[in-house]
């Protein structure tokens, strides 16, 4: 079944749920989802059915990307391939039925919970008497039943009933209830719920998997805050979260455009109207990892806060603040009457709200242009040059040159000014701006930090090899793709790889012949189980070997069992040693030792000297 599946799904279909990729010859590429990076080195190979990071170095299957991104397991790495597929598994292959419940992650069972909590508080708010004082007040809100069930809105009552529920669902691990966020610990191993009396917002991951969750108090209690978040854990960093991006992504990807909002209720209000690409950052300003999330999606990013001074101001920081860190075309939506967008749709509806957003998307210049007029009389001297002065230094900032050229034009027609004198003071404004930027890049590059599994030094090691390595890998790529290849080695007695790692990796082909009689990439790396054997495949599978031939065969068999010197594979054994002295292996370091004198001997009696 395993096998079914990976052969039934295209990776490139699976990747692209959560990567923006653009086709690059035969591969796809995109920005890598695993850490932060400006230009794309994050590719896919469809032919192949693997990914992999030339930055980072990340690599495998479908399986592998799943577990990667979303923290699972191989069984539950599976059953997701199965799920994004749209493929149905027999009830004897479900999670239930298999045994995967000894091993689900701690991720795994904390999603669980979270699962069976949001339907809990749904079913409480649509469905019980308890929930109805919330349903009148979302009601109220212009929120129909319909939007009510799309986003899983629910109710967390004032009694403690969650524990219970738990308990009759056999979901009570007391160490996962308490490292769920969803209760606080009193005094012993009691739990008190975290959530009473409010209007529960699901926060999902963007799988569409509850993650954590924002209850808005539905009581006015001035001692309590209005809304209250999960705590952070294992699930949940709210500076890497995005509400609503689950749902958005695939409207954000196809138009290649998103719509930043400040509050929940904003992106309910836009849903309704339509606009079904907006988002919202939790109660925080954009963080770079949320920037990041949405540049691996869209190349547009329009900020539509509230329509008052405040709102405004909100809007000028979270432009300067994005504008630096990213390559969007950014822009603002400036809502009249200082309304913010709930308050738009219920004064003037839906259909109006999306009118008014779609036709005026205004660009970053723009927006500045309006709103350095805020508090200023321009028919004053002294004013117009601090308006003039503040606008050009924003248009120094901008990279298109045809935009710049508008705007002076702008200015010298409405201010009756010189053009030249305009383009001068720009220029000067300009210059600084280039070498304030490449001290900012430099900071930006320090911050922006490459969680990654390979450090650079290791990276570089990679690609260089020796001439009796290049060898090995050649032949190598060729036993596993060439089967005629595969059994002429294995029928030589007395050949073996110089390397250990490639002397692994053939034993274990023999395995997996045994079990598959023809080679494909994206199985071998679910065969092996060594991370590092993976790569190994995953690189060489990148490389580029043409045609196979005779002589190429016979030359590298001759090169490595006759010619490949001895230095290479004492340069081995004492890589080894080492490492085994640093780990303590005494049984390690005594057979290393040995290999080590006997080379030695051999070297001394062959005299062989590369």
């Amino acid at each position: 079944m395993i096998d079914q599946i990976r052969s039934d799904v295209n990776i490139l279909d699976i990747v692209g749920q959560y990567v923006q990729l653009h086709r690059s010859g035969s591969n796809w590429f995109g920005l890598c989802p695993f850490h932060t990076e400006k230009t794309g080195s994050f590719s896919v190979n469809e032919p192949k059915q693997f990914f992999h990071c030339f930055s980072c170095g990340r690599g495998g299957n479908v399986f592998k990307f799943l577990m990667e991104i979303e923290d699972l397991t191989f069984p539950e790495a599976v059953y997701r391939t199965a799920e994004l597929a749209g493929i149905e598994l027999d009830a004897k292959y479900l999670p239930q039925n298999a045994g995967a419940e000894d091993t689900q992650s701690e991720t795994g069972k904390l999603k669980r919970l979270y699962a069976q909590a949001g339907q809990l508080y749904h079913h409480i708010l649509v469905n019980t008497k308890l929930g109805q004082p919330a349903l009148d007040y979302l009601h109220e809100r212009g929120l129909s039943d319909e939007l009510i069930a799309e986003f899983q809105l629910g109710y967390a009552p004032q009694a403690e009933i969650l524990q219970a529920f738990f308990h009759e669902k056999k979901l009570d691990d007391y160490q996962t209830l308490r490292k769920s966020g969803l209760f606080s610990e009193r005094e012993g191993e009691d739990l008190a719920e975290r959530f009473n009396d409010r209007i529960m917002f699901p926060i999902k991951d963007q799988t569409g998997s509850i993650i954590a969750f924002s209850g808005r108090l539905l009581t006015p209690d001035k001692k309590l805050p209005k809304y209250l978040n999960s705590p952070e854990g294992i699930l949940f960093n709210k500076r890497k979260v995005l509400f609503n991006f689950d749902k958005a992504k695939k409207t954000i990807r196809h138009e290649s455009k998103v719509y930043l909002f400040e509050g929940f209720m904003d992106v309910l209000a836009a849903w309704r109207a339509g606009i079904k690409n907006g988002v919202a950052s939790m109660g925080t300003s954009l963080t770079s990892e949320q920037i990041y999330l949405l540049e691996q999606t869209a190349s547009k990013l329009y900020i539509c806060y509230d329509g008052d001074l405040p709102g405004r101001k909100a809007t000028k920081r979270a432009l300067e603040l994005i504008a630096p860190l990213s390559k969007f075309e950014l822009g603002a939506i400036l809502l009249p009457e200082k309304l913010d967008p709930d308050e738009y749709v219920r004064k003037y509806g839906p259909e109006n709200f999306k009118d008014f957003v779609t036709s005026h998307e205004r660009t970053e210049l723009e927006f500045y242009l309006e709103y350095f007029r805020v508090g200023r009389n321009l028919e004053t001297e002294s004013d117009q040059l601090a308006y003039i002065t503040d606008v050009l230094e924003k248009v120094a900032q901008v990279k298109d040159p045809l935009a710049r050229d508008l705007t002076l034009n702008r200015l010298a027609k409405e201010f009756e000014l010189d053009k030249n004198n305009l383009t001068s003071q720009l220029q000067a404004l300009m210059q600084q701006v280039q070498s304030e930027q490449l001290k900012q890049d430099q900071a930006n590059s320090l911050k922006r930090s490459d969680k990654v599994v390979y450090s650079t030094q290791q990276r570089q090691e990679k690609k260089r090899y020796s001439p009796a390595e290049q060898a090995e890998r050649l032949l190598l790529y060729r036993l596993l793709h060439e089967h005629d290849v595969f059994l002429r080695i294995k029928g030589l007695a007395d050949f073996s790889f110089i390397h250990e790692e490639y002397e692994t990796i053939f034993l274990l082909a023999d395995g997996y012949f045994d079990r598959y009689s023809e080679y494909e990439s994206a199985s071998f790396l679910d065969f092996l189980k060594d991370e590092h054997l993976r790569q190994i495949i995953i690189s060489l599978e990148l490389g580029d070997y043409g045609e196979v031939n005779e002589q190429e065969i016979s030359d590298c068999l001759a090169f490595i069992m006759q010619h490949s010197p001895l230095e290479e594979q004492i340069k081995v054994v004492k890589t080894q040693l080492e490492q085994a002295k640093r780990l303590g292996d005494a049984k390690a370091i005594m057979e290393q030792t040995t290999k080590l004198i006997e080379l030695l001997k051999k070297k001394q009696t062959e005299k062989s000297i590369i």
